[in-house]
């Protein structure tokens, strides 16, 4: 998924500062339990298992408790672009909340998220096609002041498809 046509949308990327950087194995310990192909190497991605992510495709998700829909996003970054069927390490995730199918207002879940993966290791969150540093640390009631406004608005209606 490349976003560098894309105007308007929700996206925080995480980028690990730190020299530990998390593989495909850590990040699967967000769906709760461990991948037998990639065991992780950092047991502390299982602490992370109440985000409720789960593996869709070739990348991870939040579905809608209601719709079954994907509303929160998680796509591993290397290279500074997203990647599929990479094992890792990855330089950051990112973070893509999209309102369209949200039924369960996961907005509040959007921000816990953020904040969780960006206090794990080392990290910068940076908001957006601009990069705009959200921290550390992050104020959260800004965040989702900040994300709320842009759900009410309606601002992700008008995408570049």
């Amino acid at each position: 998924m490349d976003f560098s046509n894309v105007e308007h949308e929700c996206v925080i990327d995480v980028m690990f500062t730190g020299p530990q950087r998390p593989s495909f194995g850590d990040v699967f310990l967000l769906c709760g339990e461990d991948n037998p192909n990639f065991p992780s190497t950092d047991p502390r991605w299982g602490s992370l298992d109440h985000l409720r992510f789960e593996q869709v495709d070739d990348y991870f998700a939040v579905l809608d408790e209601d719709t079954g829909e994907p509303v929160i996003w998680l796509y591993p970054l290397a290279r500074g672009s997203v990647v599929h069927h990479h094992a890792g390490p990855f330089e950051g995730l990112r973070l893509h909340y999209d309102p369209e199918p949200d039924s369960s207002g996961l907005v509040a879940h959007f921000v816990d998220a953020v904040e969780c993966l960006a206090n794990l290791l080392p990290a910068q969150a940076l908001w957006g096609q601009q990069r705009e540093p959200l921290g550390p640390p992050i104020a959260t009631d800004a965040l989702a002041a900040r994300v709320q406004r842009f759900v009410d608005t309606g601002e992700w209606r008008h995408r570049v498809s």
